[in-house]
């Protein structure tokens, strides 16, 4: 029998929310990559003599209290932004999944690591993330570290919950049967049918961690303070936020659009993968 083709409507209706966010995410990755080419200044460059400037034909978003031109910081600051919130979730995705496969598969390991995982689940994201990069230091390749210690409980939950309802189906039976190897059984027959929640988990993580990591840049730790991010210079802005908001608006709005992006593309990515809503 021929496949259905579907209708431009149906098509256009089950995938607008990917469309849309994924327009609007294409939009940022091209700032992002082509930073060089669309900043007008220097991100780092200071000048005393142009401190908090309104917008004007040289800067066409202001300066900030360093004198720094506000709308080349907003263009570089998508680039740490997106970087560090893929490398987390992506690093986040591959040792969770790891984790939960063994915690799924072994019960001995379940025990055990299971265990720890959820005691440091049961601790508030922000406050775990805080106390690790408090302890580790300043620097992006500690806050990323941190993020992913953060991530991995939830991700290893959700790999293991698969695992222990996909290891017991008949394909799973056959293979223990015909002698093939734990390692074998686990990354060729378990793991393939963990694929679309881990894609989804992936999608909806990334707005969860631009979150968290502008919330430390904002309380002053994590990366940083002269490198282009946008919670930092919402934490620079904030002394002026009277006299001049938009140096904490510019950011705020970055952030909140990237993260509804993503939570948008979370949302449509589900809705596709997820075959209890089709």
């Amino acid at each position: 029998m021929e496949k259905k083709k579907m209708k431009p409507g149906a098509f256009f209706r089950r995938y607008i929310r990917i469309l849309v966010a994924g327009a609007v995410l294409l939009f940022i990755f091209c700032v992002a990559i082509f930073a060089p080419f669309i900043a007008t200044h220097d991100p780092d460059e200071t000048d005393i003599y142009k401190m908090n400037q309104l917008p004007s034909e040289e800067h066409i978003l202001g300066t900030d209290p360093f004198g720094r031109d506000v709308f080349s910081r907003l263009v570089y600051g998508s680039r740490s932004t997106l970087i560090i919130s893929i490398t987390v979730n992506a690093l986040a995705i591959i040792i969770g999944a790891c984790l939960g496969l063994l915690c799924g598969y072994y019960k001995n390991v379940d025990a055990i690591l299971m265990r720890i995982l959820e005691g440091i689940n049961a601790l508030p994201t922000i406050l775990l993330a805080l106390v690790l990069i408090t302890v580790m230091g300043n620097g992006i390749d500690k806050l990323i570290i941190c993020l992913v210690a953060v991530n991995l409980p939830g991700i290893a939950r959700l790999v293991r919950a698969q695992v222990l309802s996909i290891k017991e189906k008949e394909h799973v039976e056959c293979a223990k049967a015909c002698g093939a190897k734990n390692r074998r059984i686990m990354f060729k027959y378990v793991l393939p049918l963990c694929y679309s929640p881990l894609i989804i988990r992936f999608t909806s993580g990334l707005g969860a961690t631009i979150l968290t990591q502008a919330s430390l840049s904002f309380l002053g730790v994590g990366m940083d303070p002269h490198m282009a991010n946008w919670g930092g210079m919402i934490n620079e802005g904030k002394a002026m936020i009277f006299a001049m908001p938009q140096q904490c608006a510019y950011p705020g709005i970055c952030i909140a659009i990237t993260v509804l992006a993503f939570s948008i593309l979370g949302d449509g990515v589900r809705d596709v993968l997820d075959p209890k809503l089709r």
